[in-house]
């Protein structure tokens, strides 16, 4: 099944194998990119996604939605 198919069929599943690869992308944004699209981010998606931060990207996003 391609990712398209899964996320159409199966949030959850699409979910899980998409967050990783979000997880990577954060590590590797700007602050600006964190703090435009971290809020964008569906609470579902950025559940999943906080899964797969380390301690240093999580406080990260923290300092940069207290800032806002």
């Amino acid at each position: 099944m391609d990712e398209r198919s899964l996320y159409e069929t199966d949030r959850d599943a699409w979910l899980a194998y998409v967050a990783p690869r979000m997880a990577r992308r954060i590590a590797a944004a700007s602050d600006e990119q964190i703090k435009r699209d971290w809020t964008r981010t569906p609470r579902d998606y950025q559940t999943v996604v906080w899964q797969h931060l380390d301690d240093t990207q999580r406080a990260r996003i923290r300092k940069l939605r207290n800032a806002s």
